[in-house]
């Protein structure tokens, strides 16, 4: 017993001297503390640029509000959440340190956790925000020297003040007044419980964005009021049947669904405390005037859709919604990007968030897989009829076609201008799901795809950034350059926090990839894209049209040499799209009105200019009934571009097949000459 008492002592004595040594050698670097603690919840606004230089929106500012018009709720919660001993340590709280030090060494971390409320207020006086254990110790020091000059009710209230809960809104006034449309001194027990879980993750936690992660951890905030004795666990029981009901206005700036995936991959780059706390300047690769645009013909397509839309039945509330993605083709940098129709009534990003089915939007992938196989290129011909694939040994798969009609033999050119699916099912039946799922990945989708057959009509869920992507990269010529958001990042004074290297990489032939687009310009100039020339869009593009089953979702994709644009169309809640007359919503009368609009104007000022197009590959004409190429164009016949190997061998079979068959004709007609009387 003697012996462990002089082991506790002997340690005790280590750390007062290793304290005292630490104290000495940084006491120089501990910045000098303000005289008054709200100069601490006071710091400069993050700001969000766009591409140009121009400012685009402002996260900060506040209204500082005194603990006495704080419900006293709040307060409990915050405690109950961030530091449960806040009165009873003197800045930091050796226990949780001790538990987050475990947990670092255990998972290798790089600086320990467990701040308390008076640490997380001392971190305002650095501004590096590097995770160091030096920067941690000073911060240590710092909360101590905090807790020796203020009292408890100074910190408290100066912390209430400080932390970020989304929404462009600093401080607890803000909050509440974004999220309940009251004063700080007016939340209720299940309201202050809501807003005390967001600072730990503002965007994660939101709960106009995720309702159900902030139902759960409200739950868990006011569990633990109730194991601390500030609430009762009757009071817990009751609470948990109340509905979130957000009656506040969020405050929110122009091209907020850019700002906030700006401000989301800011803190996934350099952590959330310089983008909340250290009034960073973010370049983005917005284009204002063309977020403006998209904006716009999102709102006003969506508006004069709806207007012809079925209505809704009793608890159908929700509204017609829709995304657009705009990427710059050369730098790959995301020019546009509206996730809704009105921020303000549901700030849900739908365009990097929502997994929708793209149906026959998703068949370039189909069809630039099959073009890489030997003796299969856009002149081919492939029979549209009835077929039946095996999934295993017990199951098969009848595709239909969208009008459940058949055409029979057509060129491949002509049958992803008619989206024919049996078509489009025979070649996955080729190719693989897995090559499929291969060459998805390799164009830049990023969602979760698994190998299926009804992959070739589109049947696994992605997001309209990554058919933006996947599109692209084909008018690039098969040059994958992955898409982006944020250029730069900068704290003030002008460090350099992070700065965005764009690197390409060459994934297919650009041969291939051209032929494609070839065969994609003629959805737009002959197939189910038509309407968008109908529309007046005259420029060069390739595009698809995609509709899901039962009408949820309508797409259109569509790249200029210079732009890709990808439209979704649908219902938050998955319902079907259907005109008064009964009919679905396709992708050409859903989304491609709403492609056009923004396209006609976005590239109203670009120079006239075609897809670069390699020198292997030439322009040829195909009966696309038939598959026969011609070198001039013919009556019936459709331009196709070809490898110049592939139309001659073409071209010279044909010429053998008609000397044959001239030959056989003579000499038929000899037979019969030489038998009659």
């Amino acid at each position: 017993m003697k012996r462990l008492l002089y082991i506790a002592a002997l340690l005790v004595l280590v750390f007062i001297v290793f304290s005292q040594v630490m104290f000495l050698l940084l006491a120089h670097d501990i910045p000098r503390l303000p005289d008054d603690l709200k100069l601490l919840a006071s710091f400069p606004a993050t700001e969000v640029y766009g591409r140009n230089g121009e400012l685009i929106s402002t996260s900060g500012g506040r209204e500082y509000v005194s603990l006495d018009r704080i419900s006293p709720y709040f307060q409990k919660a915050v405690i109950a959440v961030e530091d449960k001993r806040f009165y009873r340590h003197h800045g930091i709280d050796h226990i949780a340190t001790l538990r987050a030090l475990l947990q670092n060494i255990v998972q290798l971390g790089d600086a320990p956790g467990g701040s308390t409320i008076t640490q997380q207020l001392a971190k305002n006086l650095f501004f590096s925000f590097s995770r160091s254990w030096k920067r941690k110790l000073l911060e240590a020091m710092a909360a101590m020297a905090i807790e020796d000059r203020f009292s408890k009710e100074e910190i408290l209230e100066a912390y209430c003040n400080l932390v970020s809960f989304g929404q462009y809104s600093y401080g607890i006034e803000r909050a509440s007044e974004t999220y309940f449309g009251k004063h700080a001194s007016d939340l209720e027990l299940h309201e202050a419980a809501l807003l005390a879980g967001l600072p730990n993750s503002p965007s994660r936690l939101n709960p106009l964005n995720h309702p159900d992660r902030a139902r759960k951890r409200q739950m868990i905030i006011l569990r633990r009021m109730a194991d601390l004795g500030t609430i009762s666990a009757q009071a817990v029981d009751s609470l948990a049947a109340l509905p979130i009901e957000l009656t506040g206005k969020s405050r929110i700036g122009r091209g907020s669904f850019a700002v906030d995936y700006a401000l989301d991959l800011a803190r996934a780059t350099v952590g959330s405390d310089p983008v909340n706390y250290g009034g960073i300047r973010i370049t983005t690769s917005i284009d204002p005037q063309l977020q403006d645009l998209a904006q716009r013909s999102l709102s006003v397509g969506l508006d004069a859709l709806e207007k012809k839309l079925k209505p809704q039945k009793t608890g159908e509330e929700s509204r017609l919604e829709g995304a657009l993605v705009a990427i710059d083709i050369g730098s790959g940098q995301i020019v546009a990007l509206v996730g809704g129709r009105d921020y303000i009534t549901s700030p849900y990003n739908r365009a990097i968030n929502s997994h929708r089915q793209p149906g026959s939007a998703f068949k370039p992938v189909i069809y630039l897989a099959a073009i890489e196989e030997p003796d299969i290129n856009p002149a081919t011909i492939f029979e549209d009829k009835p077929i039946e694939l095996r999934i295993d040994k017990r199951h098969t798969w009848k595709p239909r076609n969208f009008d459940n009609q058949y055409l029979g033999p057509m060129t491949l050119k002509m049958a992803l201008m008619k989206s024919r699916n049996t078509i489009a099912a025979q070649l996955i039946g080729i190719v693989g799901p897995e090559k499929t799922v291969k060459t998805a990945r390799a164009l830049g989708v990023k969602s979760k795809l698994e190998p299926h057959l009804a992959q070739s009509l589109g049947g696994q869920g992605v997001t309209p950034l990554d058919m933006a992507d996947m599109y692209a990269t084909l008018a690039r010529g098969g040059e994958a350059l992955e898409s982006h958001l944020v250029n730069r990042i900068e704290v003030r004074g002008g460090e350099l926090l992070y700065e965005h290297f764009a690197v390409s990489e060459s994934r297919f032939a650009p041969e291939t990839a051209y032929q494609l687009l070839d065969m994609m310009t003629g959805v737009l100039d002959g197939g189910t894209g038509v309407v968008v020339r109908k529309l007046g869009f005259k420029g060069v593009a390739a595009g698809k049209t995609g509709t899901s089953n039962d009408y949820r979702d309508a797409w259109f994709v569509g790249a200029t040499p210079y732009m890709v644009a990808a439209v979704w169309v649908g219902y938050d809640d998955f319902r079907g799209m259907r005109l008064k007359n009964g009919r679905g919503i396709t992708g050409a009368r859903g989304a491609a009105p709403i492609w056009a609009d923004f396209m006609i104007k976005a590239t109203a000022h670009e120079p006239t200019r075609e897809f670069i197009r390699p020198e292997r590959v030439g322009r040829y004409y195909v009966e696309p009934y038939r598959g026969t190429v011609s070198r001039e164009m013919r009556e019936g016949y459709i331009p196709v571009a070809l490898l110049e190997e592939d139309a001659e061998k073409l071209i010279a079979e044909a010429a053998s097949d008609s000397l044959n068959r001239a030959i056989l004709d003579t000499t038929s007609r000899a037979g019969a000459d030489s038998s009659s009387p």
